[in-house]
């Protein structure tokens, strides 16, 4: 588990310049009045979510830019533990820091453990290299083949699904490729070590962004699912805090500045 802490103070100058801190409105926890910053576990490993910008060795990213106004919010500045992302919720529950924004999708066996405030909306996708062939509705139509994925995310599950499934037909497996981090998994992919990746279109939008026409979808997202930065079920006041810091974004224009400055209007969530 990686526990390097970033401090992360600068955002999009657009969505914050001009935006006054309304923490007289929030509910601030005490712990985070006092400490005058809210720390956030995050895996800094899912462009353009969140990541470390090569040059300027700082976070950057959608989530980075969510979380500093949330801070700016609360009168305080964000922080970030950069932690591997099947280590967040357990982390998050030995309060290494105070919520998780991390592409964090709000699923039931997670409500069971944290509670969520949701951001945005994305899905599931299947990533492949612009060259390929597959064709694929499904996970299962990707029966006999290697496939990458991060360590603890959604697509390591519905991986696992889809081989139970493919069991039970007699078919061969999925060749899972479980990595580390997402950005080691889409790295299999364009070196030609892995046939797919399991990500997100928005993702795969990123770095058709940054390498044009490198990657594609195989077919339609499998799948939605609501995005949410996750608190611990004690923290009640953590959690009306982030909501109150959201609500007031989504008034003052903040939110939809920062969902504008990285090309995610279709992700906004209501």
């Amino acid at each position: 588990m990686k526990t390097s802490m970033i401090l992360a103070h600068t955002i999009c100058a657009l969505a914050l310049s001009s935006v006054p801190a309304l923490s007289e409105s929030i509910k601030v926890p005490e712990r985070v009045a006092a400490a005058k910053k809210l720390q956030f576990c995050t895996e800094m490993a899912f462009p353009p979510w969140e990541s470390i910008d090569p040059v300027s060795q700082k976070p950057v990213g959608f989530d980075i830019d969510i979380s500093a106004a949330i801070a700016k919010q609360l009168g305080v500045v964000n922080e970030h533990k950069n932690i591997s992302f099947d280590g967040l919720i357990p982390a998050l529950q030995a309060s290494q820091c105070d919520a998780i924004i991390s592409g964090l999708y709000d699923k039931p066996e997670r409500r069971q453990v944290v509670d969520f405030v949701n951001y945005a909306k994305t899905g599931t996708a299947i990533v492949l290299r612009s060259e390929s062939d597959i064709k694929a509705a499904s996970l299962a139509d990707l029966s006999g083949r290697k496939v990458a994925v991060g360590i603890g995310t959604t697509g390591e599950g519905m991986l696992a699904e889809a081989n139970e499934e493919l069991k039970k037909q007699g078919k061969p497996p999925v060749n899972v490729i479980i990595l580390q981090t997402s950005t080691e998994a889409f790295q299999q992919l364009m070196s030609g070590l892995v046939e797919a990746y399991i990500s997100t279109p928005d993702q795969a939008a990123y770095y058709n962004s940054k390498m044009p026409n490198s990657v594609k979808l195989a077919g339609d997202t499998i799948n939605k699912l609501a995005t949410g930065i996750a608190v611990r079920k004690n923290d009640p006041e953590m959690l009306a805090a982030i909501e109150k810091a959201l609500e007031n974004m989504r008034k003052d224009g903040t939110y939809q500045a920062i969902l504008e400055k990285w090309s995610f209007q279709a992700l906004a969530f209501p």
